[in-house]
């Protein structure tokens, strides 16, 4: 059986066109906003909600499930169960049938059994027009009460919906009726059946046995033939019935407000005894001929062709409605839709030249602008010599002027032009379309180039920020009359007008091939830029760094900023050194040092047991003998072996005259005691007979598990020992003691040599000089006082055997692999874009660095000073900080490491300078 594609689309919009494309196909509508108690839904939302919880079957096939979604979309309790079965019903409507087909792989049943039925009850999936016939839809839509969706939804969602069933009209059987019919409430007539109300008297009736206690007693019908009255009980309404003929309606219009202004003044008029009726004027005929639904164009249209009318009343309602359009609407409001609105609102913004300095602008098209007035501006190619034109203008508006009412109104318009021109260029295509006007740019060198006044600073703050929208799309050359009109505002007090101007010339030629060249800057504007880098503004810090980067980008102007403000370079690069890690976000990692990778252990003799522990031994017979002695020298290893011919010599050395067990039981017995211990046989050419599992103690313990006392004297010769002053383990003495007090006597009789009198006690011999042999004793000179060598001995013997473990085992070394060592690092991260790439001020910064020292290198010969190099001199003292920023940045350690190579690459081409004016030197002076 194929699995079904349960198809599950998670974008909205492709989710809607791929309904709206079933339902075509289907034939079925489609309402793409399904509502509910008037309120559009998400049916991506329910359908979402609806498959989580099984889909419409699973969902219908539990009682007071549906109502749950209600919540899901904001609706309060109130009329739930209403809200309820519209909301199914939109989704039966427009989602059941593609369910079934595209998650479940079905075949939907028809639309007769589906989106034109009702939406009760539930099992789509198994309905067909076998098992559930189509109904007769007069028949249901007589049979739903009045206001048939509430009514539906009064009733339980989960209720199955059924073909009604034909009442019976047959009496009943005689005695299923109530003996007084009087007492009893009247019923509601059945659906198929006129009402008949009941009009004869209740007082000396006949009450039949046959009547029925809610039917109505019958009347006389004015029909001849009972069998085809509707009242007849016995008419059979479905067959016999037949409907009455549609009678024609005559239709008169009422007359409302909406399609006649005018009918109730006239009415008012007409009433009126003691005035006469005054004729209505010519215009208010015009209104009221005009045909009902034609309601003008848009308000779109509407502002533009009142902004082109030239009417003072008319372009105010333009340009206050455009305002708003533009501000709500901009994303559908675009300039390529409605032509001449832009050549219309540059029109109107370019009056204010008029109002500030009284010269009009006049607008040409022609491409030939010869012979023309100072006041036209060429809309065909651009304007020529438009600062020139610009400079000429004298303003006759000042300061101390007071601003008539008059003025004031006509400066606000003139803002609102200028604004509309602001909300519709920040739509990407309004900018493309507005930037391949030549009247629109210079347009902006004039709005950019007008006085400096208070009343006007609003109205050049929007065209300012109009400009940073559109100079992308522009290549502009040296002095550019809209570069010259913005350099400026770099040296402004108002600090959104500084950015705004940095922002469009940073942006200049953004989407051209060409880079823009910044020229033509002035050093103290260069030198206010590097003051803003010392602001704690992160606006007014990116763009003036954006401005410093391409201004450094240029070896001309890197030349003359070295030339005449040298003593700015030192702080500024030491401030964009401290910018590097500029609000960067620190993580910290863990990080593990390498282990010093340490020797092999040095593998472990058999222990030979002391005397006390063999007597002891003796006491047991075998094999309980070897077992105890075996765990008493040797441990399990699961990766180490033996040779079972080395562990029996070394048993049978200590109990040959003591009745050992034989050869092959002792094996035998050695995988007995230990449980990893097991004999083989390691093939080849020498067989080797092994018991793998085991190996010998490095710590030699008794019967009782407790570690006994090594002798840790040096055997070996002096000269015999390695320059590191280690002795081996195999050169120390392999006596094992149990107590301290017979390793000490070991000590002094079979090392020192020293007479032990018959009464236990040693006499040493002053004058003789004894040399200790211990391991790791510091002391290197003899002995020669009798009193000092037992407790120097006794000194080197701990108090317990366990202490001596760790020594054992460092002479061995035989020791566990050192912890590693882990660190904590701090990592910084700075500012990256969408693509995980650097951007904002540590970026800037590190770029602004990198133009510095690669201008160094190739032009810095000039300002060197005492033979240091000009890339010494900038960076010398910040190279620490530089390579604190390279181990502890993970975003910007390329370029910081790129920028270390440049210093030093300056620094090798300083040494190689030096060397060959030495080779110069010394050629001459031969």
């Amino acid at each position: 059986m194929a699995t079904p594609p349960r198809k599950m689309i998670e974008d909205e919009e492709e989710f809607l066109s791929d309904v709206a494309a079933f339902h075509e196909k289907r034939g079925t509508p489609f309402d793409r906003e399904g509502k509910v108690s008037g309120r559009p839904i998400s049916l991506h939302k329910l359908y979402k909600l609806v498959m989580d919880k099984g889909g419409y079957d699973a969902l219908s096939a539990e009682r007071m499930q549906w109502r749950t979604l209600v919540k899901e979309f904001g609706f309060g309790k109130t009329h739930e169960a209403v809200m309820t079965f519209q909301l199914k019903t939109v989704y039966y409507k427009n989602l059941a049938a593609y369910e079934i087909s595209t998650y479940w792989g079905e075949e939907p049943p028809p639309r007769e059994i589906l989106e034109d039925l009702s939406a009760k009850g539930g099992d789509l999936r198994t309905r067909t027009l076998e098992n559930y016939p189509v109904p007769h839809r007069p028949a249901i839509e007589m049979a739903m009460p009045d206001g048939g969706a509430e009514s539906e939804a009064d009733s339980s969602e989960d209720e199955i919906q059924v073909t009604p069933k034909r009442e019976k009209t047959e009496p009943e059987e005689q005695g299923s009726a109530s003996r007084y019919p009087t007492r009893q409430l009247r019923q509601d007539p059945k659906r198929t059946q006129l009402f008949q109300p009941d009009t004869a008297p209740t007082r000396g009736r006949t009450v039949r046995a046959t009547d029925s206690p809610s039917a109505p007693p019958p009347l006389q019908q004015p029909y001849s033939n009972t069998s085809n009255d509707p009242r007849n009980p016995s008419f059979d309404w479905f067959d016999k019935y037949e409907p009455r003929q549609p009678v024609a309606l005559t239709l008169r219009q009422v007359h409302t407000p909406g399609n006649d202004p005018l009918y109730y003044a006239r009415k008012a008029h007409a009433k009126a005894v003691n005035t006469p009726r005054v004729p209505p004027e010519p215009q208010q005929f015009l209104k009221s001929s005009i045909p009902t639904g034609m309601n003008g164009p848009n308000i779109y249209l509407r502002c533009l062709y009142g902004l082109r009318s030239g009417v003072q009343e008319e372009q105010d309602f333009a340009l206050h409605h455009l305002v708003k359009v533009s501000y709500e609407r901009g994303d559908k409001y675009k300039f390529e839709g409605f032509p001449f609105l832009a050549e219309s609102l540059l029109e109107k913004a370019l009056e204010i030249t008029q109002l500030i300095c009284g010269i009009t602008w006049e607008v040409s098209y022609e491409e030939d602008d010869e012979g023309q007035s100072l006041n036209t501006l060429n809309a065909a190619l651009g304007t020529s010599n438009l600062l020139a034109r610009i400079q000429a203008i004298t303003p006759k508006v000042v300061d101390k002027d007071l601003e008539s009412a008059e003025f004031s109104e006509r400066l606000e318009k003139l803002k609102e032009a200028v604004l509309v021109l602001r909300n519709m260029v920040i739509l990407e295509e309004n900018a493309v379309f507005l930037s391949k006007f030549p009247l629109f740019k210079d347009f902006l060198t004039i709005a950019l180039s007008l006085p400096h006044q208070p009343r006007i600073v609003e109205y050049k703050q929007s065209a300012l920020e109009v400009t940073e929208q559109v100079t992308r799309y522009w290549e502009m050359k040296p002095q550019d009359p809209l570069y010259m009109s913005l350099l400026p505002y770099l040296e402004s007090d108002d600090r959104s007008m500084i950015i705004s101007a940095l922002r469009s010339i940073n942006r200049i030629g953004l989407e051209m091939a060409d880079a823009h060249r910044l020229t033509d800057v002035p050093l103290s504007t260069v030198e206010r830029l590097f003051s803003f880098t010392l602001l704690d503004d992160n606006e007014l810090l990116e763009n003036s760094l954006d401005f410093l980067y391409e201004y450094t980008a240029i070896p001309e102007n890197n030349t003359e900023l070295l030339s005449n403000a040298f003593h700015l370079l030192p702080n500024i690069i030491s401030r964009l050194t401290s910018l590097l890690l500029y609000q960067s976000i620190t993580h910290e990692e863990n990080v593990v040092a390498k282990p010093t990778p340490r020797m092999a252990s040095i593998p472990a003799p058999i222990p030979i047991i002391p005397p006390e522990v063999h007597a002891h031994l003796l006491q047991f017979v075998e094999p309980e003998r070897s077992s105890r002695w075996l765990r008493c020298c040797f441990e399990e290893c699961p990766t180490e072996d033996i040779t079972q011919i080395a562990i029996w010599q070394a048993y049978q050395g200590k109990f040959a005259q003591n009745n050992p067990v034989p050869a092959a039981d002792f094996i035998k017995n050695v995988s007995n005691t230990f449980v990893s211990a097991q004999a083989q046989v390691i093939n080849g050419p020498t067989p080797r007979f092994i018991i793998k599992g085991i190996k010998p103690r490095r710590i030699l313990v008794d019967l009782q598990g407790r570690p006994l006392f090594k002798c840790l004297w040096d055997m070996s010769r002096p000269d015999m020992q390695d320059q590191s002053g280690r002795v081996h383990p195999r050169n120390l003495c392999p006596v094992w003691h149990t107590r301290r007090e017979t390793l000490w006597n070991h000590i002094m009789t079979d090392h020192l040599r020293i007479e032990k009198k018959p009464e236990g006690r040693f006499v040493p011999k002053d004058g003789q000089g004894w040399i200790c042999r211990w391991t790791h004793c510091g002391r290197k000179s003899a002995i020669t006082k009798s009193s000092e060598i037992g407790p120097h001995m006794r000194m080197h013997i701990p108090q317990a055997a366990s202490e001596q473990s760790k020594l054992i085992h460092e002479l061995a070394q035989d020791i566990k692999d050192p912890d590693p060592v882990q660190m904590k690092h701090e990592w910084h991260y700075t500012a990256m874009d969408q693509t995980n790439h650097p951007c904002g001020i540590p970026w800037m910064s590190v770029m602004i660095l990198r133009n510095l020292a690669r201008y160094a290198n190739k032009h810095g010969q000039p300002f060197e000073k005492d033979g240091v190099r000009l890339n010494e001199r900038l960076f010398g003292a910040h190279k620490y900080a530089l390579f604190h920023v390279l181990s502890v940045s993970r975003t910007l350690r390329d370029y910081v490491n790129d920028l270390l190579r440049m210093i030093e690459e300056g620094q090798k081409d300083e040494k190689r300078g030096l060397k060959r004016e030495r080779d110069v030197e010394n050629e001459h002076g031969e």
